[in-house]
This record gives C-alpha cells, structure tokens and sequence, in this order.
C-alpha cells in the first residue's frame, strides 16, 4: 500500500504508508497512577467554564443593579466576542508560546475577572442601582473572562489533543459536568 510516482523506474520517489499499530502506541504511554492526569483534565475542562457560569447565574442581580440594560444579551455578545477574537489570535500565535503559559495566563484572568466584581459590589456598588460605571466595568469583567477562556479552552484542547483520547474525553466531560452543574442550579 504506497503511492507511486509516474515513473515505475524510480524507487526512490515511491512513499510507503505503514498502518498505525495500536498496541504499539499503548506501551508507549507512560502509566497514569490514580488516574490523576485524567482527574486534572477533567477539573480544568469544568474550570473553564465556570466564570461565564458565574456571570449569567448572577443576571437577575445584575439587571436590578443596571435597569434598563439587556445585561443578558451584553454579557453574552461581550464574552463570546472576545473569547472569538482572542482565539483567532491564539491560532497565529500558538507556535511561538507555550499551552501551559496560556493555561495559566487564562487561569489568572479568570481569578481577576471574578474578583474584581464582588470587590466593586462590597466597595462601591453597596446594593445601589443605577452605577453605571460599576456596570462598565461588570462588563469590562466580562470580556477578560472571555480572552481568559479563549487562553484556556484553546490551549487545553489543543495540549489534550496530542495525548490519548481519554483525556480529550475527560476535558469534555469535564465541561459538560460543569453545565449540568449550572442547569440544576436553575431547577
């Protein structure tokens, strides 16, 4: 099985194929005592989504604070617009930096982004409606969260996606745990 240029007579250009055997690759992946690389994987796959979880759990409030404001829909255009822009970036520059910088920059983003609110609310905000600069930044907070996710979905997609399959599978699984953990929340 092979292809084969024009010329029979040539050996040289011929390229040989050779299947890929599985049980070649399973001795060749180093043992995951506990199961704990998959345990990490699944818990980052679930972290990144849960500062967008905080933020559209948290609208109710946010729209008495801001009325008048379609905060639902600004929060979402915000996030997933960013989190857009910010992974076409990440798939310019992905060869020249490492995933676990980007996991990590994501990560500190996250934290930043779901400090920075509650501290604005206990600070400034008090409960009072109408603030619209705490609004400004509440969605400013947003869109960090979103280059943050692009950073971690991006880079933890593509760092699963060179090991073995269960680990892409803990990172889904992850994820989806973490949005049935959401959906039960508005049961």
């Amino acid at each position: 099985m092979g292809f084969s240029s024009t010329s029979p007579k040539d050996s040289s250009e011929t390229l040989e194929t050779t299947p890929l055997n599985p049980n070649s690759l399973s001795t060749q992946i180093p043992p995951d005592s506990f199961h704990l690389a998959y345990i990490i994987y699944f818990i980052l796959g679930a972290g990144f989504l849960v500062p967008w979880n905080a933020f559209i759990t948290a609208v109710d409030y946010f729209a008495y604070l801001y009325p008048g404001v379609a905060v639902d829909r600004v929060f979402a255009v915000t996030y997933m617009l960013v989190a857009l822009i910010f992974l076409l970036i990440i798939i310019r520059v992905a060869e020249k930096s490492r995933a676990y910088i980007r996991i990590n920059l994501g990560l500190v983003m996250f934290v930043v982004s779901l400090v920075v609110v509650p501290v604005m609310d206990v600070c400034y905000v008090k409960g009072r409606r109408g603030l619209y600069g705490a609004y400004y930044v509440t969605v400013a907070a947003t869109g960090l969260s979103g280059m943050g996710d692009a950073l971690v979905q991006g880079s933890l997609i593509g760092s699963a996606g060179e090991l073995p399959e269960r680990y892409m599978q803990a990172v889904v699984a992850g994820t989806a745990a973490s949005g049935t953990q959401m959906a039960s929340a508005f049961s």
